[in-house]
């Protein structure tokens, strides 16, 4: 499992190099006065390296809005650790975004139950409709661990630029409440090539990921950043199958 596991990394880290060191390069370059600006970079990089794992296999769409990842548990355990690596980087090379980081808003043990129940709410209707039955997946519970560290660790990254980062920002210059309505519309509006390109599935991911952007940035706006994370982590780990699945 490691050594396939490996080779797996290995090739998406080959095959994304070239872009994020394009990106990396231009945040590098731009002015940290120019917040909006590097924000965005941040946001297109982060697109570019969730939507490269597509053609190579690493995870998959269903028109039910079903996700498959790799069924490399130690694929997916790395994947969600280097995203959480990303954040402590983030901290250190842009302490000017991380200053528009709210982490929790109110009580953060209510946030941590609303965010979490808010992420049942959007997952357990889609993981009955689909039928997902753990039990019926070969090799499901061996696989969970590692989706686990993804579903959170990756995730955790994507809300730290939208709900973190932009919502934070806008927050600044518009009422919270338009501020959360534009981060779950630019949320949607970033899986589009993703959904009209890449995997040609259309309106059902864009509904999926609407939906989902505007309830995370509305659990923000009321409760922080921690339980917008546990909502989108867990909304997706209640949808996700190993890639051995068919559809």
């Amino acid at each position: 499992m490691i050594t396939q596991g490996m080779a797996e990394l290995t090739d998406y880290g080959v095959t994304l190099a070239p872009g994020l060191l394009l990106f990396g390069l231009w945040f590098a370059l731009t002015p940290r006065s120019m917040t909006a600006l590097r924000i965005m970079i941040l946001l297109a990089a982060f697109v570019l390296m969730r939507d490269v794992m597509t053609p190579l296999g690493m995870w998959a769409l269903s028109r039910e809005v079903q996700v498959a990842f790799s069924a490399n548990a130690f694929v997916l355990a790395m994947l969600g650790g280097l995203s959480v690596v990303l954040i402590m980087l983030l901290s250190r090379l842009a302490p000017e975004l991380w200053r528009l980081m709210r982490w929790t808003v109110g009580n953060p043990a209510v946030g941590i139950l609303v965010g979490l129940a808010v992420g049942c709410l959007i997952g357990v209707p889609l993981r009955v409709y689909q039928g997902i039955e753990g039990s019926a997946i070969h090799g499901y519970w061996v696989w969970l661990p590692g989706m686990v560290v993804l579903a959170y660790g990756a995730n955790a990254l994507e809300e730290v630029l939208f709900r973190g980062f932009l919502q934070g920002y806008l927050e600044q210059q518009i009422t919270p409440l338009r501020a959360a309505l534009i981060s779950g519309v630019a949320f949607a509006a970033c899986h589009t090539f993703l959904a009209l390109s890449v995997t040609q599935l259309g309106w059902p991911v864009l509904l999926f990921t609407l939906v989902e952007g505007l309830a995370c940035a509305l659990v923000r706006m009321r409760y922080g950043v921690l339980a917008a994370m546990l909502a989108h982590g867990t909304a997706i780990l209640l949808i996700a199958v190993p890639l051995i699945t068919r559809f």
